[in-house]
């Protein structure tokens, strides 16, 4: 697992509220939709504001954390999975869709603040 440039681990329960939406975005190394996908995840976080406080986005490298990509199915990088109200939603490719990708961070922090999302066994859904 690694931690993307500008996109940090999530703060202390003290600087955020809990509980948090979970997001994971899987890439590949520096390759450069890994790179993109990184950016879109940071500009879309950062329009957020406050809401990206209720989001936790791990950055996981498949190169260095191959066990965890397997667990989660992942076929293809980069891939950004999102849970949040029993839906497992995936995003595939470098997130330059930005309203997609915002429409899934901004459901996932307004149903975590609401549900407690966690990644569990849930419904799945797939965003092109």
């Amino acid at each position: 697992m690694t931690q993307a440039p500008g996109i940090s681990g999530p703060a202390s329960p003290v600087e955020r509220r809990e509980p948090l939406g979970q997001v994971r975005l899987y890439i590949a190394g520096s390759t450069p939709n890994s790179l993109r996908a990184q950016q879109s995840v940071r500009d879309a976080t950062d329009a957020m504001k406050d809401a990206a406080m209720r989001l936790s986005i791990e950055v996981i490298d498949v190169f260095k954390g191959p066990k965890k990509a397997i667990t989660d199915g992942i076929l293809v990088t980069p891939t950004l999975i999102a849970q949040y109200s029993g839906k497992r939603v995936m995003m595939v490719g470098d997130l330059s869709d930005a309203a997609s990708l915002r429409s899934v961070l901004d459901a996932c922090a307004q149903a975590s603040e609401e549900t407690g999302a966690t990644m569990s066994q849930p419904d799945e859904e797939v965003c092109p």
